[in-house]
């Protein structure tokens, strides 16, 4: 009996830990703020092993969309089952960033070790796959307090793993989230407009000009029908090659330019004989000819340092530009599920957000509901608007 209860109590944590990834990432921002109970089970952890296996089930829980989006990703261009691709791709990361929380786990000085393990988790290298970060919670609990926010949530995070009394502890946050909500103001709707798309993958050349034509004329219907909109955001890559496709937007590019708006077109452009090429959101119309790129491409998919093509990185950019006469902070697909990046970004002050993702291969998984869900938090956090764009 004894031994069925020790077993009980390991297996408890894992549980709680995976239905606390379901839970929190499933789209809904305010349930974000259930995060910091990670912190609370890991301390709880009796052994490094169970630490292991706490962070390990949440790590699995919150990216359960990896498997079978990777998978259809991945399904048609290997010799591999599709299963294989998605399985790695979903336990891989998992076990890296778990393995982090075990190796730090321990009775002593908890909360430096904390802190330690969400600067790993957060910074390269380990943080280029340090999705589903418990600090993403501030945006939830401390709506428009931006930095101090920030610092309100690590402080709750440390308080829970080294707290006497967590219940005290507890509600010292939900006191403190209570009185930033009841303060927070929705920020000013921009006069900025997403354009989402069902385009799916593309094929290639085959048909890569109907769908070029099907972007025109959405753009140009939504130009007409918003007459008042500045600036129309297109998803990410939706525009293809670049360097061919630009020429197609002159007609719509003139057209926009006569009535004062733009259209950002996420598209790739190449940029040597290797087949390296840059992800990037292009403008066209009245303020044209600018290029935002894409500084964290999703890694073994797009982004390959060992090999000979892939896209571009650039980690260490602000993402941050003055455009249209806005400050805005650009995040395209991947690092939106990130904490450098737009932390970076947030050094820079900008007033709005504009996310753009190309989640073809997810449509039927959580990973966009996630990644539109962590981009509402920072932009909640820091009090700016945020416009996002998706092809499903």
């Amino acid at each position: 009996m004894e031994k069925i209860r020790t077993c009980g109590r390991a297996l408890s944590g894992p549980l709680m830990a995976a239905l606390l990834g379901v839970f929190a990432w499933n789209g809904h921002l305010l349930v974000l703020s259930a995060l910091p109970l990670l912190v609370y089970l890991w301390r709880g952890a009796s052994s490094r092993r169970d630490a292991f296996l706490v962070a390990l089930t949440y790590y699995l829980a919150a990216g359960r969309g990896l498997f079978h989006g990777a998978g259809v990703f991945f399904g048609n261009s290997t010799a591999l089952p599709s299963w294989v691709y998605g399985f790695l791709i979903w336990t891989i990361p998992s076990v890296v960033l778990a393995s982090v929380w075990a190796a730090l786990w321990g009775d002593c000085k908890r909360p430096i070790r904390l802190l330690v393990v969400l600067l790993f988790i957060s910074v390269p290298p380990i943080g280029v796959i340090g999705w589903a970060n418990p600090i993403t919670a501030a945006g939830a609990l401390f709506p428009g307090t931006g930095w101090w926010g920030l610092l309100a949530c690590i402080a709750a995070l440390a308080s829970l793993s080294y707290a006497s009394r967590p219940g005290v502890a507890c509600a010292a946050i939900v006191l403190g989230a209570g009185v930033a909500n009841a303060f927070y103001h929705e920020p000013t709707e921009p006069r900025w407009e997403a354009l989402d798309t069902q385009l799916g993958a593309s094929n290639g050349s085959d048909d890569d000009f109907d769908r070029l034509h099907t972007l025109l004329d959405q753009v140009e219907q939504s130009a007409a029908d918003h007459p008042d909109t500045k600036v129309f955001v297109l998803p990410e890559l939706v525009g293809g090659d670049w360097s061919m496709n630009a020429l197609w937007w002159q007609r719509t590019g003139a057209a926009l330019r006569s009535r004062g708006q733009t259209v950002l077109v996420g598209a790739l452009t190449p940029l040597d004989r290797n087949s390296h090429y840059v992800n990037a959101l292009f403008s066209v119309g009245a303020d044209a000819n600018r290029s935002f790129v894409d500084r964290v491409p999703v890694p073994y998919s797009m982004w390959k340092p060992w090999a000979s093509g892939g896209a571009d990185a650039f980690w260490f950019a602000s993402g941050v530009h003055d455009f249209a006469g806005t400050r805005i902070a650009t995040l395209i697909c991947y690092e939106q599920l990130l904490v450098w990046p737009i932390l970076h970004s947030f050094m820079h002050g900008p007033r709005l957000i504009v996310g753009a993702a190309n989640d073809w291969w997810a449509r039927d998984t959580s990973i966009a509901r996630i990644q539109h869900e962590a981009t509402a938090a920072w932009g909640r956090l820091f009090g700016v608007p945020i416009v996002w764009a998706r092809n499903a």
